[in-house]
Protein backbone atom coordinates (compact mmCIF):
# COMPACT_ATOMS: atom_id res chain seq x y z
CA UNK A 1 0.00 0.00 0.00
CA UNK A 2 2.53 2.60 1.15
CA UNK A 3 6.06 2.20 -0.12
CA UNK A 4 8.97 4.63 -0.03
CA UNK A 5 7.73 8.08 1.02
CA UNK A 6 9.83 11.15 0.14
CA UNK A 7 8.37 12.96 3.16
CA UNK A 8 10.00 10.49 5.55
CA UNK A 9 13.56 11.31 6.50
CA UNK A 10 16.30 8.93 5.38
CA UNK A 11 19.04 9.99 7.78
CA UNK A 12 20.95 6.94 9.00
CA UNK A 13 24.33 8.28 10.11
CA UNK A 14 25.96 7.47 13.44
CA UNK A 15 25.29 10.86 15.05
CA UNK A 16 21.58 10.58 14.27
CA UNK A 17 21.32 7.06 15.70
CA UNK A 18 23.22 8.09 18.84
CA UNK A 19 20.72 10.92 19.34
CA UNK A 20 17.92 8.38 19.18
CA UNK A 21 19.65 6.16 21.75
CA UNK A 22 20.42 8.91 24.27
CA UNK A 23 18.76 9.39 27.66
CA UNK A 24 16.59 12.47 27.16
CA UNK A 25 15.60 15.30 29.49
CA UNK A 26 11.99 14.08 29.75
CA UNK A 27 13.07 10.48 30.17
CA UNK A 28 15.10 11.43 33.25
CA UNK A 29 12.00 12.99 34.83
CA UNK A 30 9.47 10.34 33.81
CA UNK A 31 10.32 6.83 32.60
CA UNK A 32 7.20 6.74 30.41
CA UNK A 33 8.62 9.62 28.39
CA UNK A 34 5.62 11.85 28.98
CA UNK A 35 4.31 13.95 31.84
CA UNK A 36 1.38 16.24 32.57
CA UNK A 37 1.71 19.79 33.84
CA UNK A 38 -1.04 22.12 35.01
CA UNK A 39 -1.65 25.77 34.23
CA UNK A 40 -4.40 28.31 34.84
CA UNK A 41 -6.63 28.51 31.73
CA UNK A 42 -8.01 31.84 32.96
CA UNK A 43 -4.54 33.40 32.88
CA UNK A 44 -3.88 31.79 29.50
CA UNK A 45 -7.27 32.02 27.72
CA UNK A 46 -6.48 29.98 24.62
CA UNK A 47 -10.08 28.89 24.09
CA UNK A 48 -11.37 32.45 24.01
CA UNK A 49 -8.62 33.49 21.60
CA UNK A 50 -9.37 30.51 19.31
CA UNK A 51 -13.06 31.43 19.21
CA UNK A 52 -12.17 34.99 18.22
CA UNK A 53 -9.97 33.64 15.44
CA UNK A 54 -12.71 31.37 14.16
CA UNK A 55 -15.15 34.28 14.10
CA UNK A 56 -12.65 36.50 12.30
CA UNK A 57 -12.08 33.73 9.70
CA UNK A 58 -15.86 33.47 9.13
CA UNK A 59 -16.26 29.95 10.47
CA UNK A 60 -18.53 31.24 13.24
CA UNK A 61 -20.75 34.23 13.85
CA UNK A 62 -20.99 33.93 17.63
CA UNK A 63 -19.22 32.28 20.53
CA UNK A 64 -20.16 28.64 21.05
CA UNK A 65 -18.84 25.68 23.08
CA UNK A 66 -15.69 24.71 21.22
CA UNK A 67 -16.44 21.00 21.53
CA UNK A 68 -19.61 21.50 19.46
CA UNK A 69 -17.85 23.39 16.66
CA UNK A 70 -18.54 20.62 14.13
CA UNK A 71 -22.25 21.45 14.22
CA UNK A 72 -21.49 24.75 12.49
CA UNK A 73 -19.29 23.42 9.68
CA UNK A 74 -19.72 21.85 6.29
CA UNK A 75 -18.51 18.31 5.67
CA UNK A 76 -15.98 19.75 3.24
CA UNK A 77 -14.37 21.90 5.95
CA UNK A 78 -14.04 18.85 8.22
CA UNK A 79 -12.53 16.54 5.61
CA UNK A 80 -8.79 15.91 5.99
CA UNK A 81 -6.14 15.53 3.30
CA UNK A 82 -3.43 12.86 3.20
CA UNK A 83 -1.58 14.72 5.96
CA UNK A 84 -4.74 14.82 8.12
CA UNK A 85 -5.10 18.56 7.63
CA UNK A 86 -8.53 20.16 7.20
CA UNK A 87 -9.63 23.63 6.07
CA UNK A 88 -9.92 24.95 9.60
CA UNK A 89 -6.37 23.96 10.48
CA UNK A 90 -5.11 25.58 7.28
CA UNK A 91 -6.97 28.82 8.03
CA UNK A 92 -5.31 29.15 11.42
CA UNK A 93 -1.71 28.62 10.29
CA UNK A 94 -1.42 32.39 10.67
CA UNK A 95 -2.69 33.56 14.02
CA UNK A 96 -3.15 37.07 15.43
CA UNK A 97 -1.41 39.25 17.98
CA UNK A 98 -3.72 38.24 20.85
CA UNK A 99 -3.17 34.50 20.41
CA UNK A 100 0.56 34.99 19.83
CA UNK A 101 0.92 36.95 23.05
CA UNK A 102 -0.86 34.24 25.05
CA UNK A 103 1.29 31.60 23.40
CA UNK A 104 4.59 33.33 24.19
CA UNK A 105 3.61 33.94 27.81
CA UNK A 106 2.52 30.34 28.17
CA UNK A 107 5.77 29.00 26.73
CA UNK A 108 7.82 31.29 28.96
CA UNK A 109 5.93 31.13 32.26
CA UNK A 110 4.70 27.55 32.11
CA UNK A 111 6.72 25.35 29.78
CA UNK A 112 10.31 26.59 29.94
CA UNK A 113 9.84 27.56 33.58
CA UNK A 114 8.81 23.97 34.28
CA UNK A 115 11.90 22.47 32.64
CA UNK A 116 14.11 25.12 34.30
CA UNK A 117 16.21 25.63 31.22
CA UNK A 118 16.37 28.20 28.48
CA UNK A 119 14.97 26.90 25.24
CA UNK A 120 14.14 27.78 21.69
CA UNK A 121 10.45 27.45 20.92
CA UNK A 122 8.52 26.68 17.77
CA UNK A 123 7.91 30.07 16.21
CA UNK A 124 4.35 29.39 15.06
CA UNK A 125 2.22 26.88 17.01
CA UNK A 126 -0.07 24.48 15.17
CA UNK A 127 -3.73 24.54 16.15
CA UNK A 128 -5.53 21.26 15.50
CA UNK A 129 -9.22 20.48 15.05
CA UNK A 130 -10.35 16.86 15.23
CA UNK A 131 -13.96 16.53 14.14
CA UNK A 132 -16.28 13.55 14.64
CA UNK A 133 -15.97 10.94 11.88
CA UNK A 134 -14.06 13.24 9.51
CA UNK A 135 -13.74 11.90 6.00
CA UNK A 136 -10.13 10.99 5.25
CA UNK A 137 -9.18 10.08 8.81
CA UNK A 138 -7.56 6.72 9.44
CA UNK A 139 -6.45 4.54 12.34
CA UNK A 140 -2.83 3.93 11.29
CA UNK A 141 -1.19 7.34 11.43
CA UNK A 142 1.25 6.55 14.26
CA UNK A 143 4.44 8.53 13.86
CA UNK A 144 7.17 10.51 15.54
CA UNK A 145 8.07 13.98 14.30
CA UNK A 146 11.62 12.74 13.80
CA UNK A 147 10.27 10.86 10.78
CA UNK A 148 9.57 14.28 9.23
CA UNK A 149 13.06 15.62 9.76
CA UNK A 150 12.80 17.04 13.28
CA UNK A 151 15.78 16.76 15.63
CA UNK A 152 15.41 13.90 18.14
CA UNK A 153 16.40 16.36 20.88
CA UNK A 154 13.11 18.25 20.63
CA UNK A 155 10.45 18.06 23.33
CA UNK A 156 6.84 17.87 22.18
CA UNK A 157 4.07 19.81 23.92
CA UNK A 158 0.40 19.00 23.38
CA UNK A 159 -2.21 21.36 24.83
CA UNK A 160 -5.94 20.56 24.51
CA UNK A 161 -8.39 23.46 24.59
CA UNK A 162 -11.32 21.07 25.02
CA UNK A 163 -11.77 18.05 27.31
CA UNK A 164 -9.90 15.34 25.41
CA UNK A 165 -11.41 12.62 27.59
CA UNK A 166 -14.67 13.20 25.71
CA UNK A 167 -13.40 12.63 22.18
CA UNK A 168 -10.58 10.15 22.81
CA UNK A 169 -8.82 10.89 19.54
CA UNK A 170 -5.16 11.30 20.50
CA UNK A 171 -3.02 8.32 21.49
CA UNK A 172 0.55 8.03 22.76
CA UNK A 173 2.90 5.07 23.14
CA UNK A 174 5.15 4.98 26.24
CA UNK A 175 8.82 5.54 25.58
CA UNK A 176 9.81 1.98 26.51
CA UNK A 177 7.74 0.52 23.67
CA UNK A 178 8.69 3.33 21.29
CA UNK A 179 12.38 2.62 21.81
CA UNK A 180 11.68 -1.05 21.19
CA UNK A 181 10.23 -0.19 17.76
CA UNK A 182 13.13 2.08 16.88
CA UNK A 183 15.63 -0.64 17.77
CA UNK A 184 13.68 -3.39 15.97
CA UNK A 185 13.79 -1.43 12.70
CA UNK A 186 17.41 -0.29 13.15
CA UNK A 187 16.37 3.38 13.46
CA UNK A 188 15.35 3.39 9.79
CA UNK A 189 12.40 5.81 9.55
CA UNK A 190 11.40 4.62 6.08
CA UNK A 191 11.24 1.02 7.31
CA UNK A 192 9.18 2.04 10.34
CA UNK A 193 6.79 4.06 8.18
CA UNK A 194 6.30 1.14 5.79
CA UNK A 195 5.67 -1.26 8.67
CA UNK A 196 3.10 1.01 10.32
CA UNK A 197 1.06 1.11 7.11
CA UNK A 198 1.48 -2.52 6.10
CA UNK A 199 2.19 -4.71 9.12
CA UNK A 200 -0.98 -5.47 11.09
CA UNK A 201 1.07 -7.03 13.90
CA UNK A 202 2.87 -3.74 14.44
CA UNK A 203 -0.43 -1.88 14.32
CA UNK A 204 -1.83 -4.25 16.96
CA UNK A 205 1.27 -3.63 19.09
CA UNK A 206 0.77 0.13 18.81
CA UNK A 207 -2.94 -0.05 19.60
CA UNK A 208 -2.54 -2.48 22.50
CA UNK A 209 0.26 -0.57 24.22
CA UNK A 210 -0.68 3.04 23.55
CA UNK A 211 -3.27 4.96 25.57
CA UNK A 212 -5.67 7.79 24.92
CA UNK A 213 -4.50 11.14 26.27
CA UNK A 214 -7.31 12.38 28.49
CA UNK A 215 -6.64 15.95 29.58
CA UNK A 216 -8.81 18.93 30.38
CA UNK A 217 -8.21 22.61 29.57
CA UNK A 218 -5.60 23.74 32.06
CA UNK A 219 -3.39 20.70 31.46
CA UNK A 220 -0.59 20.12 28.97
CA UNK A 221 1.35 17.03 27.95
CA UNK A 222 5.13 17.15 27.55
CA UNK A 223 6.58 14.12 25.82
CA UNK A 224 9.81 12.75 24.48
CA UNK A 225 10.05 13.20 20.72
CA UNK A 226 10.69 9.46 20.34
CA UNK A 227 7.25 8.53 21.71
CA UNK A 228 5.03 7.34 18.88
CA UNK A 229 1.66 9.07 18.83
CA UNK A 230 -1.35 9.45 16.59
CA UNK A 231 -4.49 11.43 15.96
CA UNK A 232 -7.04 8.71 15.37
CA UNK A 233 -10.61 8.68 14.13
CA UNK A 234 -12.77 10.79 16.45
CA UNK A 235 -15.76 8.52 17.04
CA UNK A 236 -17.47 10.79 19.57
CA UNK A 237 -19.90 13.66 19.29
CA UNK A 238 -17.32 16.19 20.39
CA UNK A 239 -14.81 18.31 18.52
CA UNK A 240 -11.28 18.22 19.87
CA UNK A 241 -9.36 21.50 19.67
CA UNK A 242 -5.69 21.50 20.62
CA UNK A 243 -2.31 23.07 20.03
CA UNK A 244 0.94 21.25 19.44
CA UNK A 245 4.39 22.80 19.57
CA UNK A 246 7.99 21.75 19.94
CA UNK A 247 10.88 23.16 21.91
CA UNK A 248 14.56 22.39 22.18
CA UNK A 249 16.75 23.38 25.09
CA UNK A 250 19.52 25.83 24.29
CA UNK A 251 22.05 23.24 25.45
CA UNK A 252 20.72 20.58 23.07
CA UNK A 253 20.40 23.08 20.22
CA UNK A 254 24.01 24.19 20.59
CA UNK A 255 25.17 20.57 20.50
CA UNK A 256 23.21 19.33 17.49
CA UNK A 257 25.63 17.33 15.33
CA UNK A 258 24.27 18.84 12.10
CA UNK A 259 21.46 21.04 10.79
CA UNK A 260 18.10 19.34 10.40
CA UNK A 261 15.67 20.15 7.60
CA UNK A 262 11.97 19.32 7.57
CA UNK A 263 10.64 17.05 4.84
CA UNK A 264 7.29 18.81 4.45
CA UNK A 265 6.02 21.46 2.08
CA UNK A 266 7.97 24.31 3.69
CA UNK A 267 11.26 22.40 4.10
CA UNK A 268 11.69 24.18 7.43
CA UNK A 269 15.20 24.70 8.69
CA UNK A 270 15.35 23.78 12.37
CA UNK A 271 17.31 26.87 13.26
CA UNK A 272 16.53 30.13 15.00
CA UNK A 273 14.86 32.59 12.68
CA UNK A 274 13.14 29.86 10.69
CA UNK A 275 11.40 27.11 12.68
CA UNK A 276 12.53 28.27 16.12
CA UNK A 277 11.93 31.56 17.85
CA UNK A 278 13.95 33.34 20.52
CA UNK A 279 15.15 31.79 23.74
CA UNK A 280 12.57 32.14 26.50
Amino acid sequence: MYANNPNITQILNEDFINSLKRTSFVQKIQKSGHLIIDYDPIKFPFSSAILDLLISRNFLQNRIPLNKFHNYLSLEDMEVDKNQINNVIKSLYDSNDVFTEIYHKFMSYIITNHISEKAYIQKTPTNRFSFPFSKGMNRRDYHIDIMLGHPPEEINIWVPFTDSSLDKSFRILPLEFSLEILDKYNYDMQAIYFAIWNDDKLLDFLNNNSTFVELKPGQALLFDSRCFHASVMNESDFTRVSMDVRIITAKDYDNLPFKYTGTGRRKSQFITGDYYSKIV
